[in-house]
């Protein structure tokens, strides 16, 4: 039996160690193991070079992007804080220089929001329009931006593109009694008052004897009862 222990150097011929034998035979690897990175060596060198700048080019971007949202999102800070045409310059510039972070987008929205209180829904609409390009459905900005292009092609009269919209939203939670209630409103805007009613049908439908919301269903009864006064 071999009184070798597992924890002690094994020999290797001092015309084999090179600058490296410290870093190999102190972690007591198997020969093969050392055998083969020495014949390797500027393989294994080239291969660890290639590993630390890959680690080290991440680490910088990661670094790099971490930086990149912070001056984002304390430049839209600043350009909500502006006022008038000051703003929308400052929006213009954080949509320019960030449009691909969070902070970009919502800039972009508030331009959209800024063309609505100037009554410039054609141009609210396609801005509203283009954010909705740019965001994945499950993006909070998703449903804000649908609700937006709803309203704004509303303003403009556009009323298929309207119920459009407002139809797109009809699955999202939170965004349902506003895509029932406005494609109803679209339908007695257009004088069709029985397909106004079917439109809030199927909101009560929707939501059932579901808890919590009764203050929907009052608000939706109330409108119903409403168009049929009319009627």
């Amino acid at each position: 039996m071999s009184n070798h222990s597992a924890y002690e150097k094994k020999y290797v011929d001092p015309k084999d160690q090179s600058q490296v034998e410290g870093l190999l035979e102190h972690f007591n690897l198997p020969p093969k193991v050392i055998a083969f990175l020495r014949e390797n060596k500027l393989k294994v060198q080239i291969a660890l070079a290639v590993i630390i700048t890959v680690v080290v080019t991440v680490s910088l971007y990661g670094s790099y992007q971490e930086k990149h949202l912070e001056k984002a999102a304390s430049a839209l800070s600043l350009a909500q804080k502006e006022t008038g045409t000051a703003q929308s310059a400052a929006f213009e510039k954080v949509a320019a220089d960030y449009g691909n972070t969070a902070s970009g987008l919502w800039a972009k929205v508030e331009l959209a929001h800024l063309e609505m209180r100037e009554k410039n829904y054609g141009a609210a609409a396609e801005k509203y329009r283009l954010v909705s390009t740019e965001v994945q459905a499950d993006n909070p900005l998703y449903p804000l931006t649908l609700v937006g292009l709803a309203e704004a092609y509303e303003a403009e009269q556009k009323y298929d593109e309207s119920y459009g919209a407002f139809d797109s939203l009809k699955t999202i939670p939170g965004y349902v009694l506003t895509a029932y209630t406005g494609m109803a409103r679209i339908y007695e805007t257009k004088g069709e008052l029985e397909k106004a009613l079917g439109i809030y049908g199927q909101y009560l439908a929707v939501i059932g004897e579901e808890p919590g919301l009764e203050a929907q269903r009052a608000y939706v009864d109330e409108k119903i009862a409403r168009i049929k006064a009319q009627q």
